[in-house]
């Protein structure tokens, strides 16, 4: 390959990382690399091979492999984002809740759980002393078995689904406020409830 034709080499690089990061690990085929630059797929088939020689990439028995390729996650858990809000304050009323997409994230963000998962938008100030604020979206499995401690997303019988913390204490569990601004009566959310699942991450706007 003659030297002129390094640049196209860099190019064709990151034109393969750029497709990797968008396609979840799926890297671009010959023909397709090819379309990219103008080329014919034997052409790009012949710059992989010099480019593999060079140690840009590997590419063996017809699969590239990167830098950034080896460093992603493969294994992934898809979310369902759903069209309603968690009310983090007063329970709401609020319709069934119905999944509008689905999204990948990495199995290592969540835990490693296997399962469902979910995502919700929040709404209210009832757990901004854990660190939750109106707009954040939560990240919620739907595992209904939580443990003492565990905030989580519950329906509230005749009212509506809520984010709260799960206490128990000699009476049974208890669903509680995380906002200390709040009084010990306010912060009380009932014991007639149903978990609907178990909130793993929140994520924010900056």
């Amino acid at each position: 390959m003659r030297s002129k034709d390094r640049n196209l080499m860099n190019r064709i690089k990151s034109y393969i990382d750029d497709y990797v990061l968008e396609h979840y690990g799926r890297t671009p085929t010959m023909r397709e690399i090819g379309a990219e630059f103008s080329i014919s797929h034997v052409s790009a088939y012949r710059y992989l091979v010099a480019m593999d020689e060079l140690g840009m990439v590997v590419y063996k028995d017809g699969e590239i492999h990167t830098e950034i390729l080896d460093k992603i996650d493969m294994d992934y858990r898809l979310v369902g984002a759903i069209d309603s809000s968690v009310p983090a304050g007063v329970p709401d009323m609020v319709d069934e809740a119905y999944v509008e997409e689905y999204f990948p994230l990495p199995s290592s963000f969540l835990r490693g759980m296997k399962g469902k998962f979910y995502s919700m938008p929040v709404r209210g100030e009832s757990m901004i002393s854990a660190g939750i604020d109106d707009g954040d979206i939560v990240i919620f499995s739907d595992k209904c078995e939580p443990a003492e401690g565990d905030i989580v997303v519950a329906f509230i019988d005749g009212e509506g689904n809520t984010l709260k913390r799960y206490c128990t204490d000699k009476k049974g569990s208890y669903l509680w406020a995380e906002n200390e601004s709040w009084s010990d009566k306010k912060r009380m959310f009932g014991r007639n409830f149903t978990v609907r699942g178990i909130a793993l991450k929140i994520v924010k706007d900056l």
